[in-house]
Protein backbone atom coordinates (compact mmCIF):
# COMPACT_ATOMS: atom_id res chain seq x y z
CA UNK A 1 0.00 0.00 0.00
CA UNK A 2 2.69 2.42 1.12
CA UNK A 3 5.00 1.37 -2.16
CA UNK A 4 2.05 2.23 -4.56
CA UNK A 5 0.77 5.67 -2.59
CA UNK A 6 4.26 6.75 -2.67
CA UNK A 7 4.14 7.25 1.25
CA UNK A 8 1.20 9.54 1.55
CA UNK A 9 -2.17 9.34 1.39
CA UNK A 10 -5.46 8.68 2.81
CA UNK A 11 -6.85 5.00 2.76
CA UNK A 12 -9.87 2.87 4.20
CA UNK A 13 -9.47 -0.31 6.08
CA UNK A 14 -12.00 -3.21 5.73
CA UNK A 15 -11.71 -5.58 8.57
CA UNK A 16 -13.39 -8.89 9.69
CA UNK A 17 -15.85 -7.53 12.60
CA UNK A 18 -15.73 -11.13 14.21
CA UNK A 19 -13.42 -12.00 16.97
CA UNK A 20 -11.49 -14.63 14.76
CA UNK A 21 -7.44 -14.68 15.75
CA UNK A 22 -6.13 -14.38 11.79
CA UNK A 23 -8.29 -11.43 10.90
CA UNK A 24 -7.86 -9.30 13.98
CA UNK A 25 -4.13 -10.20 13.34
CA UNK A 26 -3.92 -9.36 10.59
CA UNK A 27 -6.20 -5.79 10.88
CA UNK A 28 -3.78 -4.91 13.85
CA UNK A 29 -0.44 -5.51 12.27
CA UNK A 30 -1.56 -3.65 9.09
CA UNK A 31 -2.92 -0.55 10.92
CA UNK A 32 -0.02 -0.45 13.09
CA UNK A 33 2.83 -0.84 10.30
CA UNK A 34 0.58 2.41 8.78
CA UNK A 35 0.60 4.22 12.05
CA UNK A 36 3.99 3.86 12.82
CA UNK A 37 6.21 3.75 9.79
CA UNK A 38 4.08 6.01 7.56
CA UNK A 39 3.41 9.13 9.38
CA UNK A 40 1.75 10.34 5.69
CA UNK A 41 -0.69 7.87 5.51
CA UNK A 42 -4.00 8.27 7.29
CA UNK A 43 -6.32 5.86 7.73
CA UNK A 44 -9.61 7.79 7.56
CA UNK A 45 -12.78 5.07 6.90
CA UNK A 46 -12.98 1.67 9.24
CA UNK A 47 -15.79 -0.69 8.07
CA UNK A 48 -16.47 -4.15 9.44
CA UNK A 49 -17.86 -7.01 7.25
CA UNK A 50 -19.30 -9.87 9.17
CA UNK A 51 -19.95 -12.14 6.09
CA UNK A 52 -17.11 -12.59 2.84
CA UNK A 53 -19.78 -11.02 0.66
CA UNK A 54 -19.84 -7.74 2.28
CA UNK A 55 -16.79 -6.21 1.24
CA UNK A 56 -18.95 -4.22 -2.29
CA UNK A 57 -21.25 -2.97 0.76
CA UNK A 58 -18.76 -1.40 2.89
CA UNK A 59 -16.24 0.30 0.09
CA UNK A 60 -19.01 1.89 -1.35
CA UNK A 61 -20.15 3.40 1.75
CA UNK A 62 -16.28 4.48 2.28
CA UNK A 63 -16.11 5.89 -1.22
CA UNK A 64 -19.35 7.20 -0.84
CA UNK A 65 -18.82 9.16 2.51
CA UNK A 66 -14.89 9.72 1.36
CA UNK A 67 -14.43 10.21 -2.57
CA UNK A 68 -10.96 11.24 -2.46
CA UNK A 69 -9.76 7.51 -0.87
CA UNK A 70 -6.39 6.50 -2.30
CA UNK A 71 -6.48 3.00 -1.08
CA UNK A 72 -8.58 0.22 0.43
CA UNK A 73 -6.79 -2.65 2.76
CA UNK A 74 -9.39 -5.66 2.67
CA UNK A 75 -8.81 -8.12 5.59
CA UNK A 76 -9.03 -10.99 2.70
CA UNK A 77 -9.47 -11.66 -1.14
CA UNK A 78 -13.10 -12.74 -1.30
CA UNK A 79 -14.39 -9.36 0.18
CA UNK A 80 -11.42 -7.60 -1.62
CA UNK A 81 -13.51 -8.57 -4.80
CA UNK A 82 -16.12 -6.64 -3.54
CA UNK A 83 -14.17 -3.92 -2.63
CA UNK A 84 -12.60 -3.81 -6.30
CA UNK A 85 -16.17 -3.66 -7.88
CA UNK A 86 -17.09 -0.62 -6.02
CA UNK A 87 -14.19 0.89 -6.78
CA UNK A 88 -15.20 0.29 -10.30
CA UNK A 89 -19.05 1.28 -9.20
CA UNK A 90 -17.80 4.99 -8.44
CA UNK A 91 -15.14 5.24 -11.02
CA UNK A 92 -11.81 4.68 -9.05
CA UNK A 93 -9.35 3.65 -11.39
CA UNK A 94 -6.71 5.34 -9.92
CA UNK A 95 -7.84 3.45 -6.22
CA UNK A 96 -5.04 1.29 -4.47
CA UNK A 97 -7.00 -2.10 -3.06
CA UNK A 98 -4.39 -4.38 -1.03
CA UNK A 99 -5.53 -7.78 0.97
CA UNK A 100 -4.08 -10.91 2.15
CA UNK A 101 -4.88 -14.34 0.08
CA UNK A 102 -3.89 -15.31 -3.05
CA UNK A 103 -7.11 -16.22 -4.57
CA UNK A 104 -7.82 -16.36 -8.38
CA UNK A 105 -9.92 -12.74 -9.19
CA UNK A 106 -7.15 -11.00 -7.03
CA UNK A 107 -4.43 -12.54 -8.83
CA UNK A 108 -5.94 -11.90 -11.82
CA UNK A 109 -6.59 -8.27 -11.41
CA UNK A 110 -3.18 -7.84 -10.12
CA UNK A 111 -1.63 -9.44 -13.32
CA UNK A 112 -3.43 -6.73 -15.50
CA UNK A 113 -1.13 -3.93 -16.68
CA UNK A 114 -3.69 -1.32 -15.05
CA UNK A 115 -5.12 -3.27 -12.24
CA UNK A 116 -6.70 -1.90 -9.18
CA UNK A 117 -5.41 -4.90 -6.64
CA UNK A 118 -1.11 -3.77 -6.02
CA UNK A 119 -0.43 -6.50 -3.89
CA UNK A 120 -0.94 -8.74 -0.96
CA UNK A 121 0.33 -11.28 0.86
CA UNK A 122 0.00 -14.65 0.37
CA UNK A 123 0.30 -17.56 3.03
CA UNK A 124 1.93 -20.73 2.12
CA UNK A 125 -0.05 -23.26 3.53
CA UNK A 126 2.10 -26.14 1.34
CA UNK A 127 5.04 -25.48 2.97
CA UNK A 128 3.02 -24.66 6.33
CA UNK A 129 1.63 -28.35 6.21
CA UNK A 130 4.98 -29.63 5.60
CA UNK A 131 6.52 -27.71 8.23
CA UNK A 132 4.07 -29.12 11.15
CA UNK A 133 4.08 -32.60 9.65
CA UNK A 134 8.20 -32.65 10.48
CA UNK A 135 7.29 -31.17 13.91
CA UNK A 136 4.80 -34.11 14.42
CA UNK A 137 7.25 -36.52 13.47
CA UNK A 138 10.17 -35.05 15.96
CA UNK A 139 7.17 -34.67 18.46
CA UNK A 140 6.64 -38.47 18.40
CA UNK A 141 10.21 -39.06 18.47
CA UNK A 142 10.32 -37.68 21.28
CA UNK A 143 11.94 -34.29 20.47
CA UNK A 144 11.18 -30.69 21.88
CA UNK A 145 9.17 -28.77 19.51
CA UNK A 146 7.42 -25.40 19.82
CA UNK A 147 4.14 -25.18 20.59
CA UNK A 148 3.47 -22.94 17.27
CA UNK A 149 5.19 -22.50 14.23
CA UNK A 150 4.18 -20.17 11.10
CA UNK A 151 5.46 -19.53 7.89
CA UNK A 152 6.25 -16.14 6.65
CA UNK A 153 3.95 -14.80 4.45
CA UNK A 154 4.92 -13.77 0.58
CA UNK A 155 4.59 -10.57 -0.85
CA UNK A 156 2.87 -10.23 -3.83
CA UNK A 157 2.83 -8.21 -7.04
CA UNK A 158 2.06 -8.10 -10.39
CA UNK A 159 5.97 -8.32 -11.06
CA UNK A 160 5.81 -12.00 -9.10
CA UNK A 161 2.48 -12.93 -8.90
CA UNK A 162 3.24 -15.55 -11.56
CA UNK A 163 6.29 -17.04 -9.49
CA UNK A 164 4.08 -16.41 -6.30
CA UNK A 165 1.31 -18.61 -7.72
CA UNK A 166 3.48 -21.44 -8.31
CA UNK A 167 5.37 -21.07 -4.77
CA UNK A 168 2.03 -20.84 -2.92
CA UNK A 169 0.24 -23.76 -4.76
CA UNK A 170 2.92 -25.83 -6.44
CA UNK A 171 1.20 -25.56 -9.65
CA UNK A 172 1.39 -23.00 -12.85
CA UNK A 173 -1.38 -20.08 -12.69
CA UNK A 174 -4.48 -20.08 -14.39
CA UNK A 175 -4.02 -19.51 -18.21
CA UNK A 176 -6.22 -15.94 -18.03
CA UNK A 177 -3.80 -14.80 -15.01
CA UNK A 178 -0.90 -15.94 -17.41
CA UNK A 179 -2.08 -14.46 -20.55
CA UNK A 180 -3.27 -11.27 -18.26
CA UNK A 181 0.37 -10.96 -16.48
CA UNK A 182 2.04 -10.96 -20.29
Amino acid sequence: MAKELGGKGKIGVVYHDADFFVTRQRTEAFEKTIREKYPNIKIVARGGISDQNDGEKVASGMLTKNPNLDGIFVVWDVPAEGALAAARTAGKQDLVITTCDLGTNVALEMAQKNGIVKGLGAQLPYDQGISEAILAGYSLLGRKTPAYVAVPALSVTRENVLKAWKLVYHTDAPKEIQQAAK
